[in-house]
């Protein structure tokens, strides 16, 4: 067997039920594996999968590039949420308050960044917040009536900040959305909303889970083909280690 061209980093989930493996241009490539599995089994698994493993490291190498991963931290100028339509001004001031920070939203388009702005943990900590309320306060009204144009319905929704999933549906009912989203477009939050819903019906993919995402979203295989490229959309600030 060749020797792996690349470095992963190993994580056993005890909620995992397979093998999956995940690149994202914080942490690379992570295989988590489910609580029992033989670590001994993944180089294997890993050179059938070598061509794709290759491919997603390309392109988040490319995402580093283009969003300057390892450059001098900057706090964003201006903060678009085209899930919204709506710019934000940022500006900050800095005052004595030791590593706190808050952000601040002024009626007229402003956020005003305040406390620690030199901080680049606390800073991202505070824009995560920040973004954590912008769509609980749009994901989950958006959600709640997509759920009765289609007549499919839900116990549950969490925001949250996944790092490789635009959103997700439990067996429960509950569907977890991504706070990321608001940087899409309209037209491909709302096909999140549908696919994730039609998991109610469908707790997989499966040709029948698809021809149900077709019947209400018949643009869906253009939309989908570009879910790996969603990422790019992603500001640098967003991608903090906790919000």
């Amino acid at each position: 067997m060749n020797e792996l061209s690349f470095k992963y980093h190993l994580r056993v989930s005890v909620r995992s039920r397979r093998v999956r493996f995940r690149v994202s241009p914080q942490s690379g490539l992570e295989v988590v594996i489910p609580r029992g599995f033989d670590p001994g089994r993944v180089p294997a698994l890993l050179q059938r999968k070598q061509r794709w493993i290759h491919s997603a490291l390309e392109r988040v190498a490319a995402m580093r590039a283009d969003d300057g991963f390892g450059m001098e931290w900057r706090l964003p100028g201006e903060i678009q949420l085209p899930a919204l339509g709506q710019t934000w001004a940022v500006t900050a001031r800095r005052t004595a308050s030791g590593t706190r920070t808050t952000v601040r939203e002024n009626g007229d388009g402003q956020l005003m960044i305040s406390g620690a702005i030199d901080n680049e943990p606390a800073c991202r900590a505070a824009l995560g917040r920040w973004l954590l309320r912008q769509a609980r306060r749009h994901l989950v009204p958006g959600l709640l009536r997509v759920s009765r144009e289609l007549g499919l319905s839900y116990r549950h929704v969490l925001i949250r900040r996944q790092k490789t999933r635009w959103g997700s549906c439990s067996r429960n009912g509950t569907i977890s959305l991504n706070a990321k989203l608001l940087f899409l477009s309209p037209e491909t939050v709302h096909y999140v909303l549908i696919h994730e819903l039609c998991h109610r019906v469908e707790l997989n993919h499966s040709p029948r889970f698809w021809r149900l995402v077709e019947r209400h979203c018949p643009d869906y295989r253009r939309i989908n083909a570009q879910r790996c490229e969603l990422w790019k959309a992603v500001p640098r600030w967003a991608e903090a280690a906790a919000f």
